[in-house]
C-alpha cells in the first residue's frame, strides 16, 4: 500500500464499500466524520472529502484509510479487495436508501430490487424531478431504437 499507484488501482470499490458500511451502521456522513475526529483528529476526513470519496471522486491517503478502517473495525486491506464480503452481496432496502452491496455483474444491477432502490436515491442525489427522468428515458430509448433499426 506504499505505492500511491498501487492504491489507485486496488481502490475501485473503495468509496462503494464505505458508502455502503456506513449506511449498513445507520451513519451519516457526519457522524462518520465525528467517530473519525475521535480516533485521529489530525487525519479525520472532513464530510465534504467523505463525500468526495464515496462518489469516487477522490482517493483518501493511507492515513484517512487507516482512520476509517478503526472506526468500522476492519482491516484496510478489506476496502482495497474486489470481492466484497457475502452478506454485502445481498441488496436490501434500507431506512436511510442505497443497498447494502455492490454490483458484481449485469443481471444484478438491472434486477428490479437494485432499480427500486437506486433509481430513488440517485434522482435526489442528482437533483432530477421524475418528470425529467422520465423524460431522459424516453429520449434515450428513442435514440436506441434509431440505431437499432434505422429507417
Amino acid at each position: 500500500m506504499k505505492n500511491k499507484n498501487s492504491l489507485n488501482r486496488k481502490a475501485h470499490f473503495l468509496g462503494t464499500k464505505i458508502r455502503n458500511l456506513r449506511k449498513r451502521n445507520r451513519l451519516t456522513m457526519e457522524d462518520l466524520s465525528a467517530r473519525c475526529i475521535k480516533v485521529d483528529a489530525e487525519s479525520a476526513p472532513s464530510v465534504s472529502y467523505l463525500s468526495m470519496i464515496e462518489r469516487g471522486k477522490r482517493i483518501p491517503s493511507e492515513d484517512v484509510l487507516e482512520v476509517i478502517a478503526s472506526v468500522f473495525q476492519k482491516e484496510v486491506e478489506w476496502f482495497l479487495d474486489d470481492v466484497p464480503e457475502e452478506d454485502a452481496i445481498t441488496p436490501t432496502k434500507g431506512s436511510g436508501g442505497g443497498i447494502n452491496g455492490m454490483a458484481l455483474e449485469p443481471n444484478f444491477l438491472f434486477s428490479k430490487e437494485i432499480l427500486q432502490i437506486a433509481i430513488p436515491e440517485m434522482l435526489s442525489q442528482t437533483g432530477t424531478s421524475g418528470r425529467q427522468f422520465a423524460h431522459l428515458l424516453i429520449q434515450s430509448t428513442r435514440n436506441i431504437i434509431k440505431i437499432i433499426s434505422p429507417i
